[in-house]
């Protein structure tokens, strides 16, 4: 049921970002692109990079839950800290300096989410252990055809 709440909060803020966009859209008479407008720049990537990095997150939230694997809270906590750091980003955006200190703790908090998630997908997943068996085989393989080079 966490993936079905976590889905639900991200949907209501992209909601809320897509109506921010619209109302910039109208207000600078633009329907399509950004029309060289700061401000629907800033209001059409604060809507886009949320759903670019969602999709991620809920996929991996879902099947998290989904193999019983890991306890409610793992998943909640990595859940709460992805909403804090969408909001976060997207306020970030809409400041006058779009560089600032919210968007980049925004973005650095869900990209650290989302790579403890795929990390620990691949670990419960098994591949993790043929993962790494394979970039050793390819080492050797080349570590081997590299001594075969006489200078």
């Amino acid at each position: 049921m966490l993936t079905l709440f976590y889905a639900g909060a991200l949907t209501l803020i992209a909601l809320f970002l897509a109506f921010k966009t619209i109302q910039r859209r109208l207000g600078k008479g633009v329907l399509l692109g950004t029309g060289e407008s700061f401000e629907l720049l800033q209001a059409n990537r604060a809507h886009g990079n949320l759903i670019e990095y969602a999709v991620f997150f809920l996929i991996l939230t879902g099947l998290m839950e989904a193999s019983g694997q890991f306890s409610t809270l793992t998943i909640g906590i990595l859940g709460d800290i992805f909403i804090l750091a969408r909001i976060s980003h997207a306020y970030g955006i809409f400041q006058p300096e779009s560089s600032s200190m919210f968007r980049t703790v925004g973005a650095v908090a869900s990209m650290l989410v989302l790579l403890i998630q795929a990390v620990l997908a691949l670990w419960v997943s098994g591949a993790w252990l043929e993962l790494i068996i394979g970039v050793f085989k390819f080492l050797h393989s080349n570590i081997l055809w590299l001594s075969e080079i006489t200078l």
